[in-house]
Protein backbone atom coordinates (compact mmCIF):
# COMPACT_ATOMS: atom_id res chain seq x y z
CA UNK A 1 0.00 0.00 0.00
CA UNK A 2 2.73 2.27 0.61
CA UNK A 3 4.63 1.82 -2.45
CA UNK A 4 1.18 2.48 -4.05
CA UNK A 5 1.46 5.72 -2.61
CA UNK A 6 4.31 6.80 -3.31
CA UNK A 7 4.55 5.65 -6.78
CA UNK A 8 1.21 7.93 -7.08
CA UNK A 9 2.88 11.14 -5.17
CA UNK A 10 5.75 10.00 -8.01
CA UNK A 11 3.52 10.70 -11.12
CA UNK A 12 1.96 13.56 -9.74
CA UNK A 13 5.22 15.31 -9.33
CA UNK A 14 6.57 14.13 -12.58
CA UNK A 15 3.36 15.59 -14.21
CA UNK A 16 3.80 18.69 -12.71
CA UNK A 17 7.38 19.05 -13.60
CA UNK A 18 6.51 18.01 -16.88
CA UNK A 19 3.76 20.65 -17.34
CA UNK A 20 6.07 23.45 -15.98
CA UNK A 21 8.06 24.64 -18.81
CA UNK A 22 4.36 24.78 -20.93
CA UNK A 23 3.25 27.57 -18.65
CA UNK A 24 3.51 30.79 -20.83
CA UNK A 25 1.42 28.40 -23.57
CA UNK A 26 -0.64 25.61 -21.78
CA UNK A 27 -3.92 27.32 -22.96
CA UNK A 28 -3.48 29.27 -26.44
CA UNK A 29 -5.94 30.11 -28.73
CA UNK A 30 -6.42 27.16 -31.12
CA UNK A 31 -5.54 27.18 -34.49
CA UNK A 32 -7.52 26.93 -37.41
CA UNK A 33 -6.16 26.33 -40.58
CA UNK A 34 -9.12 27.12 -43.05
CA UNK A 35 -9.08 30.76 -40.72
CA UNK A 36 -5.26 31.26 -41.03
CA UNK A 37 -4.93 30.66 -44.87
CA UNK A 38 -8.04 33.55 -44.99
CA UNK A 39 -5.69 35.59 -42.88
CA UNK A 40 -2.66 35.46 -45.33
CA UNK A 41 -4.75 36.24 -48.37
CA UNK A 42 -5.67 39.75 -46.35
CA UNK A 43 -2.70 40.41 -44.65
CA UNK A 44 0.38 39.26 -46.80
CA UNK A 45 2.33 41.26 -48.09
CA UNK A 46 3.63 39.09 -51.14
CA UNK A 47 -0.21 38.64 -51.86
CA UNK A 48 -0.84 42.85 -51.73
CA UNK A 49 2.22 43.55 -54.06
CA UNK A 50 1.36 40.56 -56.16
CA UNK A 51 -2.38 41.92 -56.34
CA UNK A 52 -1.30 45.32 -57.65
CA UNK A 53 0.84 44.19 -60.09
CA UNK A 54 -2.08 42.49 -61.35
CA UNK A 55 -4.11 45.71 -60.93
CA UNK A 56 -1.43 47.70 -62.85
CA UNK A 57 -1.90 45.31 -65.73
CA UNK A 58 -5.23 45.67 -65.78
CA UNK A 59 -5.16 49.50 -66.13
CA UNK A 60 -2.48 49.34 -68.99
CA UNK A 61 -4.89 47.67 -71.51
CA UNK A 62 -7.33 50.64 -72.06
CA UNK A 63 -3.72 52.65 -72.81
CA UNK A 64 -2.94 50.37 -75.60
CA UNK A 65 -6.26 50.96 -77.37
CA UNK A 66 -5.92 54.69 -77.95
CA UNK A 67 -5.01 57.00 -80.51
CA UNK A 68 -1.92 58.73 -80.38
CA UNK A 69 -2.44 61.97 -78.45
CA UNK A 70 -3.10 64.65 -80.85
CA UNK A 71 -0.98 67.92 -81.73
CA UNK A 72 -1.76 71.41 -81.91
CA UNK A 73 0.15 74.20 -83.10
CA UNK A 74 0.33 77.68 -84.82
CA UNK A 75 2.23 78.58 -88.38
CA UNK A 76 3.17 82.01 -89.30
CA UNK A 77 3.34 81.80 -93.23
CA UNK A 78 4.42 84.66 -95.61
CA UNK A 79 6.77 86.75 -92.87
CA UNK A 80 7.90 89.62 -94.67
CA UNK A 81 11.66 88.96 -96.42
CA UNK A 82 14.49 89.68 -93.55
CA UNK A 83 12.28 90.19 -90.80
CA UNK A 84 10.71 88.47 -87.97
CA UNK A 85 7.18 90.85 -88.18
CA UNK A 86 4.83 87.78 -87.34
CA UNK A 87 2.21 90.42 -86.63
CA UNK A 88 2.21 90.77 -90.74
CA UNK A 89 2.14 87.02 -91.46
CA UNK A 90 -1.04 85.39 -92.16
CA UNK A 91 -1.39 82.86 -88.90
CA UNK A 92 -2.34 79.46 -89.35
CA UNK A 93 -3.67 77.04 -86.37
CA UNK A 94 -2.98 73.56 -87.09
CA UNK A 95 -4.59 69.42 -85.68
CA UNK A 96 -2.26 66.94 -86.23
CA UNK A 97 -3.45 63.42 -85.74
CA UNK A 98 -1.83 60.15 -86.71
CA UNK A 99 -3.81 57.25 -87.53
CA UNK A 100 -2.56 53.92 -86.89
CA UNK A 101 -2.72 51.27 -90.17
CA UNK A 102 -5.60 48.90 -89.75
CA UNK A 103 -5.11 45.91 -87.16
CA UNK A 104 -2.29 47.78 -85.02
CA UNK A 105 -4.49 48.84 -82.31
CA UNK A 106 -6.09 45.33 -82.15
CA UNK A 107 -3.18 43.72 -82.14
CA UNK A 108 -1.45 46.29 -78.78
CA UNK A 109 -4.63 45.62 -77.18
CA UNK A 110 -4.17 41.80 -77.57
CA UNK A 111 -0.48 41.94 -76.27
CA UNK A 112 -2.15 44.44 -73.45
CA UNK A 113 -4.34 41.52 -72.41
CA UNK A 114 -2.61 38.72 -72.44
CA UNK A 115 -0.11 40.23 -70.34
CA UNK A 116 -3.39 41.43 -68.09
CA UNK A 117 -4.00 38.29 -67.83
CA UNK A 118 -0.54 36.74 -66.88
CA UNK A 119 -0.27 39.28 -63.84
CA UNK A 120 -3.67 37.56 -62.85
CA UNK A 121 -2.36 33.76 -63.29
CA UNK A 122 0.74 34.97 -61.58
CA UNK A 123 -1.12 36.14 -59.01
CA UNK A 124 -2.80 33.14 -58.43
CA UNK A 125 0.59 31.28 -58.22
CA UNK A 126 1.83 33.88 -55.74
CA UNK A 127 -1.21 32.85 -53.73
CA UNK A 128 -0.88 29.38 -53.81
CA UNK A 129 2.67 29.72 -53.04
CA UNK A 130 2.02 31.70 -50.08
CA UNK A 131 -0.82 29.26 -48.97
CA UNK A 132 0.92 26.03 -49.25
CA UNK A 133 4.13 27.74 -47.48
CA UNK A 134 1.13 28.64 -44.47
CA UNK A 135 -0.04 25.01 -44.64
CA UNK A 136 3.47 23.71 -44.51
CA UNK A 137 4.42 25.86 -41.43
CA UNK A 138 1.39 24.67 -39.78
CA UNK A 139 2.06 21.36 -40.00
CA UNK A 140 5.46 21.45 -39.01
CA UNK A 141 3.98 23.43 -36.10
CA UNK A 142 1.29 20.44 -35.64
CA UNK A 143 4.37 18.16 -36.22
CA UNK A 144 5.91 19.72 -33.37
CA UNK A 145 3.31 19.71 -30.58
CA UNK A 146 2.91 16.04 -31.15
CA UNK A 147 6.21 15.43 -30.47
CA UNK A 148 5.53 17.78 -27.10
CA UNK A 149 2.93 15.27 -26.34
CA UNK A 150 5.70 12.39 -26.93
CA UNK A 151 8.20 13.98 -24.79
CA UNK A 152 5.78 14.48 -22.37
CA UNK A 153 4.38 11.12 -22.28
CA UNK A 154 7.88 9.78 -21.77
CA UNK A 155 8.74 11.55 -19.35
CA UNK A 156 5.90 10.28 -17.51
CA UNK A 157 6.46 6.52 -18.00
CA UNK A 158 10.04 7.40 -17.08
CA UNK A 159 9.15 8.65 -14.25
CA UNK A 160 7.47 5.47 -13.09
CA UNK A 161 10.07 3.19 -14.30
CA UNK A 162 12.23 5.80 -12.19
CA UNK A 163 9.94 5.22 -9.35
CA UNK A 164 9.98 1.18 -10.18
CA UNK A 165 13.70 1.01 -9.86
CA UNK A 166 13.83 3.07 -6.53
CA UNK A 167 11.44 0.48 -4.95
CA UNK A 168 13.67 -2.38 -6.59
CA UNK A 169 16.58 -0.76 -5.44
CA UNK A 170 15.45 -0.77 -1.86
CA UNK A 171 14.38 -4.34 -1.42
CA UNK A 172 17.79 -5.25 -2.67
CA UNK A 173 15.85 -6.16 -5.70
CA UNK A 174 18.04 -4.22 -8.40
CA UNK A 175 21.57 -3.00 -8.36
CA UNK A 176 22.65 1.10 -7.53
CA UNK A 177 23.54 1.07 -11.73
CA UNK A 178 20.05 0.69 -12.59
CA UNK A 179 18.78 3.16 -10.54
CA UNK A 180 21.07 5.39 -11.97
CA UNK A 181 20.29 4.76 -15.16
CA UNK A 182 16.59 5.10 -14.46
CA UNK A 183 17.40 8.57 -12.91
CA UNK A 184 19.38 9.56 -15.52
CA UNK A 185 16.59 8.76 -18.50
CA UNK A 186 14.07 10.79 -16.66
CA UNK A 187 16.07 14.05 -16.13
CA UNK A 188 16.52 13.21 -20.54
CA UNK A 189 12.98 12.87 -20.64
CA UNK A 190 12.03 16.20 -18.56
CA UNK A 191 15.09 18.23 -20.63
CA UNK A 192 13.39 16.59 -23.99
CA UNK A 193 10.30 18.80 -22.79
CA UNK A 194 12.32 21.50 -22.26
CA UNK A 195 14.29 21.44 -25.35
CA UNK A 196 11.11 20.70 -27.87
CA UNK A 197 8.89 23.59 -26.24
CA UNK A 198 11.92 25.99 -27.66
CA UNK A 199 11.53 24.40 -30.85
CA UNK A 200 7.49 24.89 -31.13
CA UNK A 201 7.87 28.37 -30.35
CA UNK A 202 10.81 28.62 -33.22
CA UNK A 203 7.93 26.90 -35.65
CA UNK A 204 5.24 29.26 -34.45
CA UNK A 205 7.37 32.28 -35.15
CA UNK A 206 7.36 31.18 -38.32
CA UNK A 207 4.05 30.80 -39.13
CA UNK A 208 3.47 34.34 -37.89
CA UNK A 209 5.85 35.80 -40.33
CA UNK A 210 3.86 34.19 -42.93
CA UNK A 211 0.77 35.87 -41.12
CA UNK A 212 2.15 39.19 -40.99
CA UNK A 213 1.82 38.58 -36.44
CA UNK A 214 4.24 39.15 -34.09
CA UNK A 215 6.96 36.58 -33.51
CA UNK A 216 5.48 36.03 -30.17
CA UNK A 217 2.07 35.16 -30.55
CA UNK A 218 0.96 31.63 -29.76
CA UNK A 219 -1.47 29.23 -30.50
CA UNK A 220 -1.91 25.54 -30.51
CA UNK A 221 -2.82 23.78 -34.42
CA UNK A 222 -6.35 21.64 -34.18
CA UNK A 223 -6.25 18.33 -34.38
CA UNK A 224 -4.99 17.02 -38.61
CA UNK A 225 -7.37 13.85 -39.20
CA UNK A 226 -6.15 11.21 -41.41
CA UNK A 227 -7.96 11.74 -44.73
CA UNK A 228 -7.57 9.82 -48.16
CA UNK A 229 -5.68 10.92 -50.64
CA UNK A 230 -7.81 12.63 -52.83
CA UNK A 231 -9.07 11.99 -56.53
CA UNK A 232 -6.27 9.83 -59.07
CA UNK A 233 -3.49 11.53 -60.51
CA UNK A 234 -5.20 11.60 -64.24
CA UNK A 235 -8.15 13.57 -62.62
CA UNK A 236 -6.08 15.77 -61.34
CA UNK A 237 -3.78 16.25 -64.53
CA UNK A 238 -7.00 16.77 -66.51
CA UNK A 239 -7.89 19.62 -63.89
CA UNK A 240 -4.77 21.45 -64.03
CA UNK A 241 -4.52 21.40 -67.34
CA UNK A 242 -7.38 24.07 -67.37
CA UNK A 243 -6.60 25.68 -63.58
CA UNK A 244 -3.14 25.70 -62.78
CA UNK A 245 -1.87 29.29 -62.52
CA UNK A 246 1.95 28.32 -63.54
CA UNK A 247 0.46 26.89 -66.48
CA UNK A 248 -1.94 29.73 -67.32
CA UNK A 249 0.64 31.79 -67.05
CA UNK A 250 2.82 30.01 -70.07
CA UNK A 251 -0.23 29.65 -72.12
CA UNK A 252 -0.73 33.70 -71.98
CA UNK A 253 3.02 34.21 -72.61
CA UNK A 254 1.88 32.10 -75.82
CA UNK A 255 -1.04 34.61 -76.78
CA UNK A 256 0.69 37.52 -75.78
CA UNK A 257 3.83 36.29 -77.75
CA UNK A 258 1.82 35.76 -81.22
CA UNK A 259 -0.48 38.87 -80.67
CA UNK A 260 3.50 40.30 -79.96
CA UNK A 261 4.78 38.58 -83.51
CA UNK A 262 1.32 39.71 -85.42
CA UNK A 263 1.68 43.48 -84.14
CA UNK A 264 5.18 43.26 -85.31
CA UNK A 265 4.72 42.48 -89.11
CA UNK A 266 1.83 45.18 -89.06
CA UNK A 267 4.49 47.71 -88.11
CA UNK A 268 5.58 47.63 -91.41
CA UNK A 269 2.32 48.90 -93.03
CA UNK A 270 2.50 52.83 -92.98
CA UNK A 271 0.00 54.78 -90.45
CA UNK A 272 -1.72 57.95 -91.60
CA UNK A 273 -1.17 61.30 -90.30
CA UNK A 274 -3.61 64.25 -90.67
CA UNK A 275 -3.53 67.90 -90.46
CA UNK A 276 -6.41 70.33 -90.10
CA UNK A 277 -5.30 74.34 -90.97
CA UNK A 278 -7.58 77.03 -90.03
CA UNK A 279 -6.54 80.05 -92.11
CA UNK A 280 -7.03 83.22 -91.54
CA UNK A 281 -8.71 83.01 -87.84
CA UNK A 282 -9.95 86.16 -87.93
CA UNK A 283 -12.61 85.15 -90.04
CA UNK A 284 -13.86 82.60 -87.21
CA UNK A 285 -14.51 79.32 -87.16
CA UNK A 286 -16.49 79.75 -91.11
CA UNK A 287 -12.77 81.03 -92.88
CA UNK A 288 -10.76 79.00 -95.11
CA UNK A 289 -9.49 75.61 -94.00
CA UNK A 290 -6.91 73.17 -95.38
CA UNK A 291 -6.52 69.46 -95.18
CA UNK A 292 -3.52 67.85 -95.69
CA UNK A 293 -3.02 63.54 -95.34
CA UNK A 294 0.58 61.85 -95.01
CA UNK A 295 1.72 58.35 -94.88
CA UNK A 296 4.49 57.80 -92.25
CA UNK A 297 6.68 55.13 -94.08
CA UNK A 298 8.46 52.62 -92.64
CA UNK A 299 11.06 53.30 -94.67
CA UNK A 300 13.99 52.25 -92.74
CA UNK A 301 12.31 48.57 -92.73
CA UNK A 302 15.40 46.25 -93.64
CA UNK A 303 17.50 47.81 -90.92
CA UNK A 304 14.90 47.87 -88.04
CA UNK A 305 10.99 46.73 -88.55
CA UNK A 306 12.23 43.06 -90.65
CA UNK A 307 14.35 42.78 -87.58
CA UNK A 308 11.39 43.41 -85.15
CA UNK A 309 9.64 40.38 -86.99
CA UNK A 310 12.33 38.65 -86.36
CA UNK A 311 12.61 38.93 -82.97
CA UNK A 312 9.05 38.63 -82.42
CA UNK A 313 9.01 35.39 -83.99
CA UNK A 314 11.73 33.60 -81.67
CA UNK A 315 10.28 35.07 -78.87
CA UNK A 316 6.64 33.08 -79.88
CA UNK A 317 8.70 29.89 -80.73
CA UNK A 318 10.38 30.63 -77.04
CA UNK A 319 7.33 30.87 -75.49
CA UNK A 320 5.33 28.07 -76.93
CA UNK A 321 8.77 25.87 -76.01
CA UNK A 322 8.18 27.21 -72.46
CA UNK A 323 4.22 26.41 -72.17
CA UNK A 324 4.86 22.38 -73.34
CA UNK A 325 7.97 22.07 -70.48
CA UNK A 326 5.79 23.15 -68.25
CA UNK A 327 3.16 20.59 -69.32
CA UNK A 328 5.59 18.35 -68.48
CA UNK A 329 6.30 19.56 -65.10
CA UNK A 330 2.89 19.82 -64.00
CA UNK A 331 2.33 16.17 -65.60
CA UNK A 332 5.70 15.35 -62.76
CA UNK A 333 4.76 17.54 -60.06
CA UNK A 334 0.92 15.64 -60.07
CA UNK A 335 2.03 12.10 -60.05
CA UNK A 336 5.53 12.76 -57.93
CA UNK A 337 3.20 14.34 -55.07
CA UNK A 338 0.42 11.44 -55.52
CA UNK A 339 2.14 8.79 -55.12
CA UNK A 340 4.02 9.80 -52.62
CA UNK A 341 1.07 11.38 -50.38
CA UNK A 342 -0.35 7.80 -50.84
CA UNK A 343 2.76 5.75 -49.66
CA UNK A 344 2.80 8.07 -46.52
CA UNK A 345 -1.38 7.47 -46.47
CA UNK A 346 -0.15 3.41 -46.37
CA UNK A 347 1.89 3.84 -43.82
CA UNK A 348 0.25 6.06 -41.83
CA UNK A 349 -3.11 3.55 -41.53
CA UNK A 350 -0.94 1.02 -40.43
CA UNK A 351 1.04 2.45 -37.60
CA UNK A 352 -2.26 4.07 -36.46
CA UNK A 353 -4.44 0.83 -36.85
CA UNK A 354 -1.74 -2.01 -35.70
CA UNK A 355 1.77 -0.65 -34.82
CA UNK A 356 1.01 1.67 -32.35
CA UNK A 357 -2.12 -0.10 -29.90
CA UNK A 358 -0.01 -3.23 -30.01
CA UNK A 359 3.32 -0.79 -28.97
CA UNK A 360 1.54 0.39 -26.37
CA UNK A 361 0.47 -3.34 -24.80
CA UNK A 362 3.99 -3.76 -24.99
CA UNK A 363 4.83 -1.50 -22.67
CA UNK A 364 2.16 -1.53 -20.45
CA UNK A 365 3.27 -5.64 -20.40
CA UNK A 366 7.06 -5.02 -19.76
CA UNK A 367 6.43 -1.84 -17.17
CA UNK A 368 3.88 -4.54 -14.86
CA UNK A 369 6.21 -6.63 -15.48
CA UNK A 370 9.36 -4.74 -14.17
CA UNK A 371 7.21 -3.44 -11.32
CA UNK A 372 6.36 -7.17 -10.45
CA UNK A 373 9.64 -7.93 -10.42
CA UNK A 374 10.14 -10.51 -13.29
CA UNK A 375 11.23 -8.08 -16.06
CA UNK A 376 14.62 -6.72 -16.78
CA UNK A 377 14.80 -2.30 -16.98
CA UNK A 378 16.25 -3.14 -20.05
CA UNK A 379 12.96 -4.38 -21.67
CA UNK A 380 10.77 -1.81 -20.31
CA UNK A 381 13.16 1.21 -21.87
CA UNK A 382 13.60 -0.56 -25.15
CA UNK A 383 9.62 -1.13 -25.76
CA UNK A 384 8.98 2.86 -24.40
CA UNK A 385 11.46 4.02 -26.95
CA UNK A 386 9.79 1.51 -29.92
CA UNK A 387 6.46 3.10 -28.86
CA UNK A 388 7.87 6.80 -29.09
CA UNK A 389 9.43 6.33 -32.53
CA UNK A 390 5.89 4.58 -33.85
CA UNK A 391 4.11 7.61 -32.51
CA UNK A 392 6.46 9.72 -34.36
CA UNK A 393 6.75 7.90 -37.33
CA UNK A 394 2.43 8.08 -37.30
CA UNK A 395 2.61 11.90 -37.12
CA UNK A 396 5.44 12.27 -39.90
CA UNK A 397 4.09 10.03 -41.97
CA UNK A 398 0.41 11.68 -41.18
CA UNK A 399 1.58 15.68 -41.84
CA UNK A 400 3.83 13.82 -45.19
CA UNK A 401 0.23 12.98 -46.33
CA UNK A 402 -0.97 16.85 -45.72
CA UNK A 403 2.28 18.41 -47.09
CA UNK A 404 1.92 16.33 -50.39
CA UNK A 405 -1.77 17.34 -50.53
CA UNK A 406 -0.88 20.69 -50.00
CA UNK A 407 1.71 20.79 -53.14
CA UNK A 408 -1.21 18.62 -55.40
CA UNK A 409 -3.07 21.27 -54.73
CA UNK A 410 -0.23 24.03 -55.37
CA UNK A 411 0.21 21.76 -58.85
CA UNK A 412 -3.50 21.29 -59.95
CA UNK A 413 -4.68 24.79 -59.15
CA UNK A 414 -7.73 24.00 -56.88
CA UNK A 415 -8.37 22.76 -53.33
CA UNK A 416 -8.24 19.41 -52.76
CA UNK A 417 -9.71 18.70 -49.23
CA UNK A 418 -13.07 17.91 -49.59
CA UNK A 419 -12.81 13.77 -49.44
CA UNK A 420 -14.09 12.51 -45.77
CA UNK A 421 -11.57 12.50 -42.78
CA UNK A 422 -10.28 9.23 -41.56
CA UNK A 423 -11.37 8.97 -37.81
CA UNK A 424 -7.44 9.43 -36.22
CA UNK A 425 -6.00 8.18 -33.24
CA UNK A 426 -6.19 10.07 -29.97
CA UNK A 427 -3.43 11.77 -28.77
CA UNK A 428 -0.73 10.30 -26.45
CA UNK A 429 -1.44 8.95 -23.20
CA UNK A 430 -0.94 5.78 -21.24
CA UNK A 431 -3.19 2.93 -21.83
Amino acid sequence: MVSRIRTMLIYLTVFSVAAAPLAGWAEPAPLSLPALLDEARRVNPELAAARARWEAAQARVPLATGLPAPKIGVEWESIPRGTLKLNQADLMYQLVQSLPFPGKLSARKRVALAEAQMAAATFKQTEWDVLTRVKAAYYDLFLMERELEIAREQQLWMGQIEAAARARYATGAAPEAELLQAQTDALEAANQVTVVTHRWHAMAAHLNHLLNRPGHAAGSPAPIPLASVPSSPDELLATAMQQQPDLLVMKFAAERADAAHRLAKRELWPDLETMLELRNPAMGPIGPWDLSLALVLPFWFWTKQRYGVKAALYDRDSAAAAYEAMRRDIERRVHEHWHEAAAASASAVLARDQAIPSQRQAVASALAAYQGGRGSFLDVLMALRALSERERAYYEQLVTVEQHVAMLEQAVGVPLRDAPPITAPTAGGQS
